[in-house]
């Protein structure tokens, strides 16, 4: 295993983080131990000639970044015990995220949901905070209702990724789960991730779709879920709302605390005009990053 490794001002972390976000299998990662301490930009790879060239890409659109980073081996055992050292289970109510390497160790609670994903470099293991704060609208959105009611609610995972977020419905109950992403190599991962849990093809639905086709081919479903960035969240605004039936709600992540209130203000001005009457709109915030939750009466 290849390792890259360099040392990145501040500034460009976040810049950084946003455009691994919108890759499928990330070979990069960013590590800032606490504050006072330098940003490290870290990638691994099979070969040096695929993380130089890997470098070259990146630097297109950073041109920022040095010509050439560190380059050093890393033993296949160490890599693998690294990086499972940095990813941990995580649970909200009765949903729980387990590594798969962790499954025959983690002690799952009576009643409890969980979803087993694979220990790689793939955005959507669970680990951002994205991701969790889509997780919890799903929950807090089904606790409120009877076992009868979770069966008969419907998903969208909008961008699914690795399909965690979809597959974490059909775990809680869900029956009618459908999942696109516009990457083939998402919804390969996404049926892959389906198989670790034991689920058929008929419990999850992945399509290879963008968001326009995708919401048509789900049609309307009580539960919208969108982890993607606020960019691509306001353009698509109009067809993100059309796609949440009446009492359902529309949850949308992938957006950063800083662009929370716009993404909000855009998104409730366009609900009042397409569900008409009062609309709820929450917030939450989970580090740099946020969520934007609306109710449709």
């Amino acid at each position: 295993m290849i390792e890259t490794r360099c040392e990145i001002d501040g500034s460009l972390a976040q810049p950084l983080e946003d455009f691994f976000c919108e890759l499928v299998r990330s070979p990069w990662l960013i590590f800032h131990e606490k504050a006072g301490r330098p940003h490290v930009l870290m990638g691994y790879f099979d070969s040096e000639a695929e993380a130089l060239d890997a470098w070259a890409d990146l630097r297109k659109s950073f041109k920022m970044l040095p010509e050439r980073p560190g380059v050093g081996t890393l033993e296949d055992r160490d890599w693998k015990e690294a990086y499972k050292a940095n990813l941990h289970p995580w649970s909200y109510g009765r949903l729980h995220w387990v590594p798969e390497w962790r499954r025959a160790e983690y002690d799952v609670p009576a009643g409890a949901a969980v979803v087993y994903f694979d220990a790689g470099l793939a955005f959507g293991t669970g680990d951002h905070p994205t991701t969790r704060l889509c997780g919890q609208r799903l929950v807090d959105f089904l606790v409120k209702r009877d076992a009868n009611a979770v069966a008969g609610t419907s998903v969208i995972d909008a961008g699914c990724g690795s399909g965690i977020l979809a597959i974490s419905a059909a775990q809680l109950g869900c029956k009618k789960v459908y999942g696109f992403d516009r990457d083939p190599e998402a919804v390969e991962v996404s049926a892959e991730n389906r198989t670790k849990n034991a689920l058929s093809d008929d419990a999850v639905v992945f399509t290879h779709d963008g968001l326009e086709t995708g919401l048509l081919k789900a049609g309307a479903s009580d539960v919208v879920l969108a982890n993607i960035i606020s960019d691509v969240l306001c353009i698509y605004a109009d067809n993100l709302l059309a796609a949440v039936n009446k009492g359902g709600i529309l949850a949308l992540s992938g957006i950063l605390a800083s662009e929370q209130a716009t993404v909000m203000r855009v998104f409730e001005a366009k609900a009042r005009a397409a569900w008409g009457g009062n609309v709820r709109v929450e917030g939450r915030v989970m580090g740099e990053w946020s969520d934007v939750a609306l109710f449709r009466e």
